[in-house]
């Protein structure tokens, strides 16, 4: 009992420590409270926006509201060509960039940490196999891959998730196969394969909860990356589709020479939004690589 009381004060020390050491981190709170408040924003859209993303505008006359500035629509960011709100494509946009960042990465962490589970556990053909696989992958541009892949499929959201999800596995699989390698020959996994335990338990009872807090902190920087990838593939025309809002579609909306210099509403709003969740992504993945660090733990 008394060893049990002193596992559990030595875990609540080290997730205090953790904690304290994020906290130091300015920009890494920073990138917290701004993400915090842009998943607050998707989830509680219908309730923020007073208008429809997807319904134009019409003033007392009828006539539709199109490229007017926030002060001439009495709308908080002014309107597209179509007169759709754009302060209300903006949030709605953002339940869009969310979404794909979490499942895209949740796929793509998934098959990085199974594969690169097999390869570095298991060795020989089954390492051969699975590296040479990874190989093949890394001879193709990521973005060049996923473009290709979604033009041959109908470009949805969920399409864009699955294909970014199966196009940037292999980072996560090369670096899970590293730690598996260094991991595999400390003494309590030579200890649980001298006592008999099956591989599989040894595997994700014991090696992969040791190597779980470099994994977090990988998929947490390619969730920026995921985030970019679906709003570069929505400014080329093969991402989201409108009407559903997206920030890259809402660029490549604003594509033309007069709206970049006559109506910056239409295009700065969903810049500025991308440019915010892929630093506060950032800066929180660095903010939890120190605090879980265990050359920092006293």
């Amino acid at each position: 009992m008394a060893t049990e009381i002193q596992v559990k004060a030595k875990r609540n020390i080290f997730k205090s420590d953790g904690w304290k050491r994020f906290s130091k981190n300015k920009l890494a709170l920073i990138g917290l409270i701004i993400i915090t408040l842009l998943i607050l924003m998707a989830v509680f859209a219908p309730l923020i926006v007073k208008h429809s993303p997807y319904i134009s505008l019409e003033d007392a006359d009828g006539i539709v509201m199109k490229n007017l500035s926030p002060k001439a629509s009495g709308t908080l960011l002014g309107t597209d060509s179509l007169g759709r709100d754009i302060f209300s494509r903006v949030v709605y946009a953002a339940r869009v960039s969310m979404s794909v960042g979490v499942v895209a990465v949740g796929i793509s962490t998934t098959i990085g940490i199974i594969l690169g589970a097999i390869a570095g556990y298991f060795g020989k053909w089954a390492d051969t196999i699975i590296m040479r696989a990874v190989d093949v992958v890394y001879c193709f541009p990521v973005m060049f891959l996923v473009i290709i892949i979604s033009t041959m499929l109908k470009p949805s959201i969920y399409n864009i998730m699955l294909v970014i999800g199966l196009c940037n596995w292999t980072g996560t699989a090369r670096f899970v196969r590293g730690e598996i390698l260094r991991v595999r020959e400390l003494e309590y996994v030579q200890a649980s394969v001298s006592l008999g335990a099956k591989d599989g338990r040894i595997i994700w009872s014991h090696i992969i909860p040791n190597v779980m807090a470099p994994i977090i902190v990988e998929a947490t920087l390619q969730m920026a990356h995921a985030i970019l990838t679906e709003a570069s593939l929505s400014y080329l025309g093969v991402g989201v589709q409108m009407p559903m809002a997206s920030w890259g579609n809402m660029l490549m909306d604003a594509n033309n020479l007069s709206t970049l210099t006559l109506r910056p509403w239409q295009w700065v709003p969903p810049g500025i939004c991308i440019l915010l969740a892929v630093l506060s992504i950032n800066f929180i993945g660095d903010g939890m690589r120190d605090a879980l660090d265990a050359r920092q733990k006293k």
